[in-house]
């Protein structure tokens, strides 16, 4: 998979190289040496799953920093564990980011894997993987936090479905070439958003 004109992205270790050969294509990726680079994984590996993992926490401890609240991982082991479903669901629904956001915010919303700012981390790995997939969520925080905290309500009445349909009334379809401006948005929203 190309990124742009002369940058290649290898599915296995998720590492990114410019092309050197324009002719040419790449056997093998540079970092893993993996000659299957182009293709995407059918099973989820472990050092995949810890990658992922590390970001998700890294992205909540972000949040937490810049609007406030308490850092800290109650269940990194259950962060694993969703992680490991999030994946095998992402390469599931390839063709359907909205069900991988409802996923998410069905599976991070609900299990309280953070001492704070649980909803908000579900709402910003949602954010960014249905961006990766080709699915913009064009509402704020604010905007879906009401129905965030719905979600997360102990016996929450709302279903997978009325989440995907939620997710599919506030999104919209984007073009490959403007992903990579929308996770710039995405990250500069979170890094310099509003402090309490």
């Amino acid at each position: 998979m190309t990124k742009k004109d002369n940058t290649l992205f290898c599915f296995r270790c998720y590492h990114t190289w410019k092309k050197r050969i324009k002719l040419r294509p790449s056997k093998y990726c540079p970092k893993c040496h993996s000659p299957y680079w182009n293709r995407p994984r059918t099973r989820v590996s472990k050092l995949i799953v810890e990658k992922i993992s590390e970001t998700i926490i890294n992205v909540h401890n972000a949040i937490i920093k810049l609007s406030g609240g308490e850092i800290g991982v109650r269940d990194e082991g259950g962060i694993h564990n969703s992680t490991y479903k999030l994946l095998n669901n992402q390469n599931k629904n390839k063709k359907n980011p909205t069900v991988l956001g409802a996923f998410i915010l069905n599976e991070f919303a609900r299990r309280h894997y953070f001492m704070d700012g649980n909803k908000r981390t579900a709402y910003a790995t949602a954010k960014i993987f249905m961006l990766v997939n080709g699915c913009h969520l064009k509402t704020e925080y604010s905007e879906s936090a009401g129905f965030i905290i719905k979600i997360a309500e102990y016996n929450s009445k709302i279903t997978f479905e009325e989440i995907k349909k939620w997710l599919d009334e506030n999104c919209k379809p984007v073009e490959n070439k403007e992903i990579e401006n929308y996770l710039n948005k995405v990250f500069v929203s979170l890094t310099l958003g509003k402090r309490k």
